[in-house]
């Protein structure tokens, strides 16, 4: 048996993730920089594509990386710093979510989720 606090154990996820979020948050990968691709990520710090590509999500998911189909990854840069200016990529995201939310509403309507949209709706107005 495993005694301990394992979450604090790093993945090297965790590790690369936190490397690149905080190269962009330093500015040493400044906005309009191309991004490593998922491979290019795998390749050179021997981690497989599942792990380069939930990097690469993660990123995403946090405004400071953009994919563009076709062309490549690019960085966005850091957050805002609270000025109330959302990121390209939270606004685009929320939009996706917004529409993805109004197909599946047609078919079942949960009333707490149809609120949170719409207050989601609303802020991105």
């Amino acid at each position: 048996m495993v005694h301990g606090d394992v979450g604090s154990f790093d993945t090297r996820f965790e590790r690369l993730t936190d490397h690149y979020r905080d190269a962009i948050m330093r500015g040493q990968l400044k906005p309009g920089d191309r991004f490593p691709s998922a491979r290019e990520l795998s390749e050179t710090h021997g981690v497989g594509r599942t792990t380069a590509g939930r990097v690469h999500g993660t990123l995403i998911s946090l405004g400071l990386i953009e994919h563009r189909a076709g062309i490549g990854t690019f960085v966005l840069g850091p957050a805002g710093g609270g000025d109330g200016k959302e990121t390209p990529a939270l606004k685009s995201a929320a939009r996706r979510a917004v529409r993805a939310f109004d197909e599946w509403r047609a078919r079942s309507k949960p009333q707490a989720l149809v609120d949170a949209m719409n207050e989601l709706r609303d802020a991105l107005h």
